[in-house]
């Protein structure tokens, strides 16, 4: 990439070009692996078949501006600031070279800048500012090498209603999880169960993939519609969930939090550290 542009594979990608050519005096050998390496790479940015989907574009971004686009996002979250010791701030959110780059800052930069009583450490937070309900939503990233985590994820919590579904949550500095991934949802109140936040509904599974996602880009995408839930890993589907429950419109989230159920706390030895985000691509299932 330059300039904040995309590859030409990556362009025709989005444009629905013709992504590969032959040139005058290319030999046959090479313009078929050229196209392989295209088809390979353009499999992983369509829906799976089976619906009649449509691109959603408040939830699809290839990041290739100077800036975040603030007609589709919030730089921080409106809603949360953050679970202690690690608060969201804008100063962590930032686009170059036609990537997102959401980071975390150590204890001594955080420090310049005024928190709340119990915050330490400063990370960056993008969520979008529509909803959509049932689709499929894909990105191509690189998780941060921290002991915080990278997290893709949907969700509202609104008042008569809160679900979420979480795609990537990755403490991918942490050894133990560092290739493992855990699919979930969360229901914590609605129609369907009168819950709070200290007893709801939820399905975390665990995946071994088999590779350090801190290492290189992958991408990992969720099909959700009114019967399935399913979860895929650079084109391979790794979960399928029936879905009894999760119905409302669902904002999309992409942010480092810190947790203490994945041993997930600032650890200045690895900080200060960025989760790196390609691309985010959104369909809607037609007539929703």
């Amino acid at each position: 990439m330059k300039n904040g542009r995309k590859s030409k594979v990556e362009r025709s990608k989005v444009e629905g070009r013709p992504p590969c050519r032959p040139r005058a005096g290319q030999s046959l050998s090479l313009q078929l692996l050229v196209c392989l390496f295209v088809a390979v790479s353009s499999a992983f940015a369509a829906p799976p078949a089976g619906q009649d989907w449509v691109v959603f574009e408040p939830m699809t971004d290839e990041f290739n501006g100077g800036r975040l686009d603030r007609e589709k996002w919030y730089d921080h979250n409106p809603t949360w600031s953050g679970r202690a010791p690690t608060l969201f701030h804008p100063d962590c959110v930032a686009v170059s070279n036609g990537v997102l780059h959401i980071s975390a800052m150590d204890s001594a930069e955080s420090a310049k800048r005024k928190m709340p009583a119990g915050f330490t450490h400063l990370a960056g937070f993008v969520r979008s500012k529509d909803r959509c309900r049932f689709g499929y939503f894909e990105m191509r990233a690189k998780l941060m090498d921290s002991t915080q985590v990278s997290c893709f994820w949907l969700t509202h919590a609104g008042r008569e209603e809160w679900s979420e579904i979480d795609i990537v949550e990755v403490a991918a500095g942490v050894d133990e999880y560092s290739s493992v991934l855990q699919p979930n949802t969360h229901y914590f109140r609605g129609p369907h169960y009168q819950g709070t936040l200290h007893h709801h509904l939820k399905d975390p599974s665990w995946h071994d993939l088999g590779f350090n996602m801190k290492d290189d880009f992958h991408v990992y995408g969720c099909e959700w519609n009114p019967t399935t839930i399913r979860w895929f890993v650079d084109g391979k589907l790794i979960r399928e969930k029936h879905n009894d429950m999760f119905f409302q419109p669902l904002e999309m989230n992409l942010n480092v939090e810190a947790n203490q159920w994945f041993g997930a706390l600032p650890n200045d030895d690895t900080l200060p550290a960025v989760y790196e985000i390609d691309y985010v691509r959104s369909w809607r299932q037609k007539g929703y």
